[in-house]
């Protein structure tokens, strides 16, 4: 997989205005071949000792057309990165063994800002993506990203070309930097599927019109009104809710789409059971997809399965009719 990284100068202080003037060319470019290459570039940069961020280069995921500057509309696509920039993490305890639990199941280079302190630690997620991502699907991405990563970033970005600080050891700053490689990179395809952004067409929809807190209550009191639990099973083999014709299409998967496929057999098994009036829990329905993932290939060992299968659920719910 090859990265490219458009890289930008140190914004220049005009002073008669008081603030940054941003350098806009977009003609220099890095493009780095596989990962370990990828990773060593990020600690090459986190070594060297700047005052602060003003010192320090920008880049940007974005390629951009020929001979354009830094707009929107001259983006092209995200070239096999995305960042995440997080300025208020809590920690439950040891950031690096905290954020690892986490996303276990994903490469990421994490690297501190400028304005990381011990008491308030901020730092950027690098994570590799396995596509470019098309201009015309870069918000769709953005929004799915920040979907699995339970919203740690802003939902929305309306800036395709935005640019981020690199590392660097800056002075008076908490410095760090660290890296997971035994994940897999994002598919942007699979995110875009699992966590699809909502169209403006669909304001006229009267559930998503209202409030996040009466959404939720909503489907809390749709939770509660299933009561038929006299439904048992003793694997997914026998299990009157696993989808057997996308159990079918699963195993004839010879290349790629496992993930989404899984992610098909989840929301498939939560809309079974609530059309059975069954209250399936994220723990039954993990539980059905490991037993299958144990007999295909093992694809999903490290994989928050509970978690995902909790947004399978919460699909289905949203989407009662």
């Amino acid at each position: 997989m090859k990265y490219s990284l458009t890289v930008f100068k140190s914004p220049l202080w005009w002073e008669k205005k008081q603030r940054y003037i941003y350098d806009n060319k977009t003609h220099r470019r890095i493009d780095i071949d596989g990962w370990p290459a990828f990773v060593k570039f990020f600690y090459k940069l986190a070594e060297r000792p700047l005052d602060g961020k003003q010192d320090a280069e920008l880049i940007s995921p974005a390629v951009f057309q020929p001979k354009s500057t830094r707009k929107n509309e001259h983006v092209i696509e995200w070239a096999g990165w995305a960042a995440v920039d997080v300025d208020d993490y809590e920690s439950e305890g040891d950031l690096q063994n905290d954020l690892l639990d986490r996303f276990s199941h994903y490469k990421f280079i994490c690297y501190s800002t400028a304005s990381s302190t011990n008491t308030h630690p901020k730092f950027r997620l690098i994570f590799p993506l396995t596509v470019p991502v098309a201009n015309a699907e870069i918000k769709k991405f953005w929004y799915a990203l920040q979907s699995e990563l339970n919203e740690l970033g802003d939902k929305q970005t309306k800036d395709l070309s935005r640019m981020y600080y690199v590392p660097a050891t800056y002075s008076n700053a908490n410095n760090f930097i660290f890296h997971h490689s035994n994940g897999d990179s994002v598919d942007p395809n699979e995110l875009i599927f699992k966590h699809p952004m909502a169209e403006k067409a669909s304001l006229n929809n009267f559930f998503e019109r209202l409030p996040e807190e009466l959404q939720k209550k909503i489907i809390e009191h749709r939770k509660n009104k299933l009561d038929n639990v006299d439904v048992h099973w003793t694997s997914y083999r026998d299990c009157p809710f696993f989808p057997r014709k996308l159990e079918a299409e699963y195993r004839a998967i010879s290349k790629t789409g496992w993930y989404r496929k899984m992610y098909q057999i989840m929301v498939a098994i939560a809309g079974n059971a609530v059309k059975q009036n069954y209250p399936i829990t994220a723990a039954e329905i993990s539980q059905l997809c490991r037993e299958f993932d144990t007999e295909t290939g093992n694809w999903y060992e490290n994989r928050p399965m509970d978690r995902e299968a909790d947004g399978a659920i919460e699909y289905i719910y949203r989407n009662l009719n």
